[in-house]
């Protein structure tokens, strides 16, 4: 069998289908054979990581008695493959819990060590680099950071997932003599010999695509039911000539993501301003279908409706996302992006809706950077954002009076600016920054920009009191302060000292 190169990249194109019933029964009695094995297949590999501490990706055919041995290949491949993601999730995500924790220096090192190996539950040694076995103290501390972070998030379940069928399984043809479908699939069954030929409808979109279809296939079965079939096609010269042709106008963009607008640009572009009306727009229509539902004593996920205005909020946050970052790089051209961790989540819209934000807006985002990086090479990074709508782009005095809302004014400098193009200022310069880093917590990042600033700034300012009645050093009001006050109010006389926020009261 002819492998694809390792730099391949694939799209999927999706196509209805126009199977009559006969034939679709038989590719939905496939479809849960396929979803049974999965869960079985899931279930050993979980009792394998457990034991050993990593996946079987190969090895011996089970089930033999519900599929063939190359399906059962297959399935174990997609089992694994989702495993092993968010198995990794959770190891960066143990990384940085442990970088950020207060634990010494050794201890930090042993755990770090624990987690590269991924011997969180394994019973065999684990040496450090220098060939001393790591303790069983650390060995216990890491199995239970472990557990508590996979506690965190629901595991990969495999009840209703689709089938992704390679060359072995599935063979794309062109109609010979059909003129009302173009394409025809022949998909191989549980039973050797025999075959499903399942004719598609025409895609208008698909053409635009520049590629080659391959001989492999995502079947998905949508909220209402109906069975989709997804083909992929081989992009990879298309996006390698036009990564060669883009030609870079900025060395980078920084952006600021925030749902009243979408995205800020450090040029002080604000993109995507009627981003949070349309949300709120589309809460009140969730929230009034679920309320209604669940008093009628229903699911809401059981209702059409709800699931096709779900439907509607995710092509919402897709079509928006991919509009404003096409804009951007068709028009600045940059070299690089530069994001913080995204976070979807805005205090003015419902729970449910936070939560449907979450579940898609992320993974939305990281599959258009992913995306870019492969049509044109516009490589992006994720930097720390902590305390970024606090400091100022132009003096970097941090302090949680600066921002009311939109506006942004620094109580040092008087500098006034919108908000999230402060916002995305501050994250282009943490590019190249430690406290850019997602390693460093958030109280190192305030610490981090509090000494920058006394650095600059050690003496207090002198002069009238500031507007409001303030003093004229902002610092002596600003809790963040609090050490630096301290230290100069000791060198001062008491009379010149000035008085604290409790004490002017």
């Amino acid at each position: 069998m002819k492998r694809a190169p390792r730099n391949a990249i694939y799209r999927l194109d999706y196509f209805r289908h126009a199977m009559n019933p006969g034939k679709e029964a038989r590719v939905r009695a496939l479809l849960r054979v396929w979803r049974e094995v999965a869960v079985l297949e899931s279930r050993y590999q979980w009792r394998r990581f457990f034991e050993t501490g990593s996946f079987e990706s190969s090895g011996p055919a089970r089930y033999s008695h519900l599929v063939m041995a190359y399906q059962h290949q297959m399935i174990r491949d997609q089992v694994v493959g989702q495993l092993e993601g968010w198995i990794r999730n959770r190891q960066q995500e143990f990384t940085r819990l442990v970088a950020r924790s207060n634990l010494d220096e050794a201890l930090r090192h042993q755990l770090h060590t624990v987690n590269r190996w991924r011997a969180w539950f394994s019973r065999n040694p684990v040496q450090m680099k220098d060939g001393t076995p790591v303790p069983d103290e650390a060995r216990v501390l890491a199995r239970r950071i472990m557990r508590q972070i996979m506690g965190r998030h629901r595991k990969p379940t495999f009840g209703q997932i689709g089938m992704r069928i390679d060359v072995r399984g599935v063979k794309i043809q062109q109609a010979r003599t059909s003129r009302a479908f173009s394409l025809w699939l022949r998909l191989m069954t549980t039973t050797r010999g025999q075959r499903i030929e399942v004719p598609l409808l025409p895609n208008r979109y698909a053409p635009q695509r520049r590629g080659a279809f391959r001989n492999t296939i995502q079947l998905t079965e949508r909220g209402d039911g109906t069975l989709v079939f997804g083909l992929a096609k081989d992009v990879s010269g298309t996006y390698q000539r036009q990564r060669e042709a883009y030609q870079p106008a900025t060395e980078r963009i920084a952006l600021d993501f925030g749902l009243r607008t979408l995205f800020a640009t450090d040029r002080g572009d604000l993109l995507g301003r009627g981003f949070m009306a349309h949300l709120a727009k589309l809460d009140r229509t969730i929230t009034a279908r679920a309320a209604h539902l669940q008093r009628m004593g229903r699911r809401p996920s059981s209702s059409k409706r709800y699931r096709r205005d779900v439907q509607r909020l995710r092509s919402f946050i897709r079509r928006e996302v991919n509009r404003v970052l096409n804009r951007i790089v068709e028009r600045d051209r940059p070299a690089h992006l530069v994001l913080e961790r995204l976070n979807f989540r805005a205090p003015g819209l419902s729970h449910r809706m936070n939560r449907l934000l979450q579940n898609c807006g992320r993974a939305v985002v990281r599959q258009k950077l992913q995306d870019l990086e492969e049509k044109y090479g516009v490589a992006a990074t994720i930097v720390n954002a902590a305390y970024s709508s606090q400091e100022c782009s132009a003096c970097g005095y941090v302090d949680a009076r600066n921002r009311d809302g939109e506006r942004f004014r620094c109580l040092w400098c008087e500098r006034r600016i919108h908000a999230d193009v402060n916002a995305a200022r501050i994250i282009g310069r943490r590019r190249s920054s430690s406290i850019g880093s997602g390693l460093v917590t958030k109280a190192g990042v305030l610490q981090e920009a509090v000494c920058r600033f006394l650095e600059r700034y050690s003496r207090p300012r002198q002069g009238r009191s500031g507007p409001e009645g303030r003093p004229a050093d902002p610092r002596w009001t600003n809790p963040y302060f609090k050490e630096w006050c301290a230290s100069v109010t000791s060198m001062l006389p008491t009379s010149a000292a000035p008085l604290h926020g409790a004490e002017r009261q």
